[in-house]
């Protein structure tokens, strides 16, 4: 029985869809209907007056979501151009890391930022917030690598004992910046909410771009000089 019933009301709501103007022609037929809330008896007007309410907040908070992402996305653009004209004429790479790393941290307010290189630099050797694997790296690293897509969020303890040594139990949440195929950027910040999904990636992969620019140049630079 319970299953005719629910056939039944598909079948009907199936039809009033195809038939949306059946009370305009039919006004008498709201008489009967039984449309009741907390308050008592509700027309067909209030209900589309209060789902279309509902609908309205949704879309301004949708809208004020997109705003504050785009509103963020200019300052960091601003910050970017801001950094390349000061640290592009710099003519060694060790500095050029260092100063980038420092004003990464400042504008994100990063509690960690480190970058990891998959082949030799010798002009970073001894910069301390740059990594060198020289061996087997973990597979997930390939991963990011080759998706060469930014990956945002929360990360395993694991995965922030590698990216973060030292610094890994005060991280709450990460940005990974593929670097070409020749490296990867980490930046944690202490916030588990700081990097989410949601985040514009505009900023970050010129950021990507901007290093690997600067590294091919030292190799460049190393290969005419040998």
């Amino acid at each position: 029985m319970g299953k005719m019933k629910q056939i039944e009301e598909a079948d009907v709501i199936e039809w009033l869809q195809a038939h949306p103007d059946l009370l305009g022609r039919h006004p008498e037929l709201v008489d009967d209907l039984d449309l009741v809330h907390e308050a008592g008896a509700e027309s067909l007007i209030e209900l589309q007056v209060r789902r279309l309410r509902t609908e309205n907040r949704q879309l301004k908070a949708q809208l004020q979501t997109l705003a504050g992402i785009a509103g963020e996305n200019e300052r960091l653009m601003q910050r970017l151009h801001q950094l390349t004209l000061e640290i592009m004429t710099t003519d060694d790479t060790r500095e050029f890391i260092e100063r980038l790393i420092d004003r990464l941290a400042g504008d994100f307010e990063a509690g960690s930022v480190r970058l990891h290189l998959f082949t030799p630099h010798p002009e970073l050797g001894e910069t301390e917030a740059v990594t060198l694997h020289e061996g087997q790296v973990p597979d997930w690293f390939d991963d990011i690598l080759n998706r060469g897509k930014i990956v945002f969020g929360r990360l395993t303890r694991a995965k922030l004992e590698v990216l973060f040594p030292n610094r890994h139990e005060s991280i709450g949440s990460a940005a990974l910046v593929p670097v070409n195929h020749t490296g990867l950027l980490a930046i944690g910040s202490d916030s588990a909410g700081r990097f989410n999904p949601d985040m514009g990636t505009l900023f970050l992969e010129l950021l990507g771009t901007t290093i690997r620019h600067r590294l091919e140049l030292a190799d460049d630079a190393r290969r005419k000089s040998a």
